[in-house]
């Protein structure tokens, strides 16, 4: 593929992530790319144990389904990770001798029986927040293995496909249709900041303004957005400068950085990212950068009555809720309620089940993205 096909698969991941294609649609890109037949990206809350199935190719919905019960045990994913090889692109018979993969459980009870897969390149991907994702890109017995001139394609495409799940992420959820980018933006709780390739700031949502007029680590000036620390704004400048001038053949894919504040709170957490070729706004110019900014130190919404009168949540399920929202695990918060952890469980199906949501981490998500508007009391 020439490095302008390329290129353009590299705006589809990002349009991907934004929503405004299909994921579908660039994982048939992605396929077609490395002639592979089957294809997963999933992305992984270790923590909780969640499976978020991104895009598959090549798969059924019972397929898709069974892998969350294959996870554990799928050796190309453990010997990425376990050989330290995560953010490489790598054949899968140079992680796991081809002979232990054929003797395994994942091969002879769900790959080979069922996807006829035999060979794969991929890679596992560390995401911000803990989590991390895992790309398969497989081929049947009958074909032939990869090759690492292959690999090495792919490395090229890793650092896009990370950037865009964590963009994913940010915006998981939210719903968009019929409704501009801008307006989407502002429902998150998270600051985001839209540049255009000159430096200019397009959109500022609601949370991004509330950092910005606070001044403590991160302020607007004429010439865009800059960090109160020195060091800081060299490397903020940075990635935003490698994503403004879009020039050559390599793609930047940004990055992450901590912003000191000069009031000795905790640091901002700042992403820096390409914006999709789709992302318009208002203004003529056309984004190129997203910022999202996230305060480590803010706090939700604490009053139990917003949350009923949201979700139609008991007191006891809101308690469970904002305890989760604040990082408690399930275990611990039973302990500290004095309440059994069957009970615990119970109330988390129940405010799962008034929500909608098929797991914990869905729960949170959309309680907190639904709470961003929300002052907290104080």
């Amino acid at each position: 593929m020439e490095r302008g096909e390329e290129n353009g698969l590299i705006e589809a991941l990002y349009d991907a992530a934004l929503g405004y294609r299909l994921w579908e649609e660039t994982s048939q890109q992605i396929a077609d790319y490395m002639q592979g037949t089957i294809l997963m990206l999933s992305a992984h809350d270790s923590r909780n144990a969640v499976v978020d199935v991104v895009s598959t190719l090549g798969m059924t919905s019972d397929h898709i389904g069974q892998y969350g019960h294959f996870a554990p045990h799928d050796l190309w994913a453990l010997g990425y990770m376990e050989q330290g090889l995560n953010g490489r692109a790598r054949i899968g018979s140079h992680v796991v001798d081809d002979r232990v993969l054929m003797e395994s459980h994942i091969y002879n009870d769900y790959l080979r029986p069922q996807l006829d897969s035999r060979y794969l390149a991929g890679a596992v991907l560390a995401l911000d927040g803990g989590h991390h994702a895992v790309l398969g890109i497989h081929r049947p017995h009958a074909a032939r293995d990869f090759s690492v001139r292959e690999a090495v394609r792919l490395d090229r495409l890793l650092p896009h496909v990370q950037r865009a799940l964590e963009v994913r992420r940010r915006l998981q959820g939210v719903e968009r249709d019929k409704r501009s980018a801008s307006f989407v933006l502002d429902q998150l709780s998270v600051g985001v900041i839209l540049m255009a390739a000159n430096g200019q700031l397009l959109h500022v949502n609601a949370a991004g303004e509330a950092i910005l007029r606070g001044g403590d680590g991160l302020s607007r000036t004429p010439d865009g957005l800059h960090a109160a620390n020195k060091e800081d704004d060299k490397r903020l400048q940075h990635l935003i400068s490698s994503l403004r001038q879009g020039s050559g053949d390599v793609r930047a894919s940004g990055g992450h950085l901590s912003v000191r504040r000069p009031s000795g709170r905790s640091s901002y957490a700042v992403m820096v990212s390409p914006a999709g070729p789709s992302l318009v706004t208002a203004a003529r110019a056309v984004p190129a950068v997203l910022v999202f900014v996230s305060d480590p130190v803010a706090k939700f919404v604490s009053d139990l009555a917003v949350l009923a009168d949201l979700f139609g949540f008991t007191p006891a399920e809101s308690r469970l809720v904002l305890a989760l929202i604040a990082g408690e695990a399930l275990p611990e918060f039973a302990r500290r309620t004095g309440v059994s952890y069957h009970t615990a469980r119970t109330l988390l199906a129940r405010a799962m089940a008034r929500t909608e949501t098929r797991s914990q981490l869905d729960l949170v998500l959309l309680v907190v993205r639904s709470l961003g508007g929300v002052t907290p009391s104080s």
